[in-house]
């Protein structure tokens, strides 16, 4: 691919997805999403290199979807994701077919986030719907005793909102565009989250993201943050988000940033580049 080609935004949505069950929910989503832009939808399934280098390990038990564990040789593994990739094209056709989108498919062997930076340079709206990773065996927390609640009819659960990390930029306004139109279609609240210094430079970044929301038509929540590592991650872990949308440009979208986001927001990733 050139220069010139990749500078080109394609119009559709590219929905990463690997050998986890959740992959095709996510998809579903996506789709929903795509025929509200009447926008091409695209499957990318990620061979992922490194369950293959496992699957090389002597006394090594693995096995994809399930909780069950058994010995797994890499031609095992192999055919097992040729398995999965071959459901996941069939539902991206069966999506594809029952919303009236046109469609591609296509099966990659990469690291899944590495995969999801280089198809946003190519790609206006890529939908990372992969398995979050897990977090690292410090950040686990600890099992702790607690009482639970007992309700006659089953736990209130607010629903889980449409989130939007704006970093402003030429590409914050459309972050908030898709993120608002995803509330809407699917009728959930959205809530921005805005990393900015405290003070007056803080308050005109909420501003900006108020400005940009001014026709929501879903309950809207603009939250401005420290701008630390650590309070994004941790504001994504508490919002329990259902989609997250941020900017491919931002410096939030490396490959590296883009595994901490994953394992703290727990959701589908949507990178938003601009036209």
């Amino acid at each position: 691919m050139t220069a010139t080609e990749a500078s080109v935004k394609q119009r559709r949505i590219l929905v990463a997805m690997d050998s986890n069950a959740e992959s095709l929910a996510g998809l579903r989503r996506a789709a929903t999403l795509a025929s509200e832009l009447r926008i091409e939808l695209a499957g990318l399934f990620l061979e992922d290199i490194n369950l293959l280098r496992m699957s090389e390990l002597p006394g090594h038990e693995i096995i994809l979807g399930s909780g069950s564990r058994k010995s797994t040789s890499r031609a095992e593994m192999e055919q097992q994701m040729r398995h999965r990739a071959a459901a996941a094209r069939r539902e991206v056709e069966r999506l594809a077919q029952a919303f009236s989108l046109s469609w591609t498919f296509e099966v990659r062997r990469a690291g899944l986030d590495s995969a999801l930076r280089e198809a946003a340079r190519s790609n206006e709206l890529v939908c990372s719907a992969l398995a979050p990773p897990p977090l690292p065996h410090a950040a686990a927390r600890p099992r702790t005793s607690r009482r639970r609640a007992v309700y006659p009819h089953g736990p209130v659960r607010a629903p889980r909102p449409v989130l939007a990390l704006y970093e402003g930029a030429e590409g914050g306004a459309r972050v908030l565009e898709l993120a608002q139109r995803a509330a809407q279609i699917n009728h959930l609240p959205l809530e921005v989250l805005v990393p900015a210094r405290a003070g007056a430079a803080g308050q005109k970044a909420v501003d900006e993201a108020n400005r940009c929301l001014s026709e929501a038509g879903e309950p809207v929540t603009v939250r401005r943050l420290p701008q630390s590592e650590k309070a994004l991650l941790n504001a994504l872990a508490a919002a329990r988000g259902q989609l997250l949308f941020l900017d491919a440009a931002s410096q939030a979208a490396t490959a590296e940033r883009l595994a901490s986001l994953r394992s703290a927001a727990k959701c589908d990733l949507l990178l938003v580049s601009r036209h």
